[in-house]
């Protein structure tokens, strides 16, 4: 008797665990579906000079182009600067615009292309910049050199970690960004946190 409880009971259970995961998945969805019908409605309205909805759009995504901005370059009024000229960019561009679900990433890309570019011209740091740098963050010595180390990687490696980690995209999003396949998005992320893992039990962190 006891065991056909405990079989009835573990039934139950994954009843109910595979009933939440499924309206996880429902709710998922339809959030996601809503963003993509909401920003195809801004986006084609702004096409047509409404500057109202072009004006929601920025302020929707404002926040995460800076955020991933910041975590490149670490400097808040150059982090300012690129997100700026992203949207700049995007202003540009937004009559020639058609992907509509996928504006989200559309951004990444500019921004991504942004941070390159300001590399590229990037004059060397002194010790009193990476001091100033650090005051201005105002986080601790510990996720200072975590995110230290996460710019020692190689290029692919640390942008694949950067929308992982600090931007929270999902692996698909990634691959769309970075246009490479899914299970490659995967194994740089992997490796990458490899590396970390490494170099933290060498550093102590």
């Amino acid at each position: 008797m006891k065991i056909i409880k405990k079989s009835l009971k573990g039934k139950i259970f994954s009843f109910f665990t595979a009933f939440l995961l499924l309206v996880i998945v429902i709710l998922y969805v339809e959030v996601r579906q809503g963003v993509m019908i909401r920003d195809e409605h801004l986006i084609r309205c702004a096409q047509n000079g409404n500057k109202e909805a072009l004006d929601k759009l920025i302020r929707h995504y404002y926040d995460s182009i800076y955020s991933y901005c910041i975590h490149h370059v670490q400097d808040r009024h150059v982090a300012e600067d690129l997100c700026q000229e992203t949207f700049i960019s995007m202003l540009k561009h937004i009559e020639e615009y058609r992907h509509y679900d996928k504006f989200q990433n559309y951004l990444y890309v500019i921004a991504g292309n942004k941070c390159r570019d300001f590399y590229k011209k990037k004059k060397p740091l002194y010790l009193e910049d990476v001091q100033e740098q650090r005051e201005e963050t105002g986080t601790n010595e510990e996720e200072i050199l975590i995110k230290e180390l996460v710019h020692t990687l190689p290029g692919e490696l640390k942008e694949a970690v950067i929308l992982r980690f600090y931007q929270d995209l999902k692996f698909r999003d990634i691959a769309d960004i970075l246009q490479i396949t899914v299970s490659l998005a995967k194994y740089r992320v992997k490796k990458a946190v490899e590396l970390l893992r490494e170099e933290m039990e060498r550093s102590g962190i």
